[in-house]
């Protein structure tokens, strides 16, 4: 069964629930799934990584060892079209009705399938571990929180409500009381959100240092930086911080898919977290409507007006 996916606009970790729901199909009919992400306007090179032009062989061995290319060579191919029909619908999956309605069946069932078909390529996966024992300097009681900022202020219909820097230092200092925790590890898009939790926090606080962050609105993702293979680093530092989110005892999160992410990986690891708070204030009915091209296309026009004046464009 091929998926060819060319989802331009979505945040890396809701193409991974994604993917994960593709897969729970494939596993419960007995099909080999091959998996082709040919399209993102973040996350793609315009030359090979690691031989392939898939954004998902970037990082990931394919889950049946089947080669895009055999694949593509075959005669016995099924297509993926994202048919509800077909029992897509019997697991959770991105972009209908209850998005983001995420519940511990979908994290139980998204488990069995990460820790059977998704698989880091070696190379990725000892540098992430080497990168979180440095990080986090041999301690394990460290408490991860995942912080979205940046665009989220603007406020998506359909889309979590805004979760402020204050609601979740106070979730994250009352799991630190608890636990009595030696480190705090911040995963986020947000600079003003970094510089809030360093108040709080003081040299307790541990962060990814190479991050780039915003200081608006803007999407991270969205900031063209100059260094060599931006767009796959950027999928890199989203793999790199929920594996190590994962790795903690506690975790803070709002309502996102790095967040569910993160939980599947802890259960696929076979673990679970000591403490877990999920910080969710409702869905937007209101606001600007992502599943319009013309509302997308604004909002790329200003944050593009923007970096230009700042000199980052």
């Amino acid at each position: 069964m091929l998926l060819e996916n060319q989802s331009h606009h979505a945040g890396f970790c809701a193409i991974w629930v994604y993917i994960l729901n593709r897969l729970s199909f494939s596993d419960k009919m007995g099909f080999y799934h091959v998996i082709d992400w040919e399209e993102s306007e973040f996350y793609q090179e315009d030359h090979p990584i690691h031989g392939s032009t898939s954004i998902f062989e970037y990082y990931f061995e394919q889950p049946s060892g089947i080669s895009l290319a055999d694949a593509r060579k075959s005669n016995f191919v099924v297509y993926d079209w994202n048919s509800p029909e077909y029992g897509y619908n019997d697991a959770f999956h991105v972009g209908d009705n209850n998005d983001y309605r995420f519940t511990d069946k979908d994290v139980e069932q998204f488990a069995k399938i990460q820790r059977k078909y998704i698989h880091l390529h070696k190379e990725i996966e000892l540098s992430i571990k080497d990168q979180v024992e440095k990080l986090f300097q041999g301690k394990t009681n460290v408490i991860g929180v995942h912080a979205r900022g940046a665009d989220t202020k603007i406020g998506y219909k359909g889309h979590p409500t805004i979760v402020t820097s204050e609601d979740y230092i106070n979730e994250t200092e009352k799991m630190v009381k608890k636990f009595k925790a030696d480190m705090i590890f911040l995963a986020t898009d947000d600079q003003v959100m970094l510089d809030q939790f360093k108040n709080a926090f003081g040299n307790r606080l541990v962060y990814y240092e190479d991050v780039i962050r915003s200081t608006s609105t803007i999407m991270n993702c969205f900031i063209e930086e100059k260094r060599e293979n931006h767009h796959y680093l950027l999928g890199l530092e989203i793999i790199r911080d929920v594996y190590t989110l994962a790795a903690c005892r506690g975790f803070v999160c709002g309502m996102s898919y790095v967040g569910f992410i993160v939980q599947i990986i802890k259960k696929a690891n076979e673990e679970c977290f000591d403490d877990f708070i999920r910080i969710s204030k409702g869905i937007n009915m209101d606001g600007l409507d992502l599943n319009k091209s013309t509302v997308r296309k604004k909002i790329g026009n200003d944050w593009k007006k923007e970096l230009k004046q700042k000199g980052r464009i």
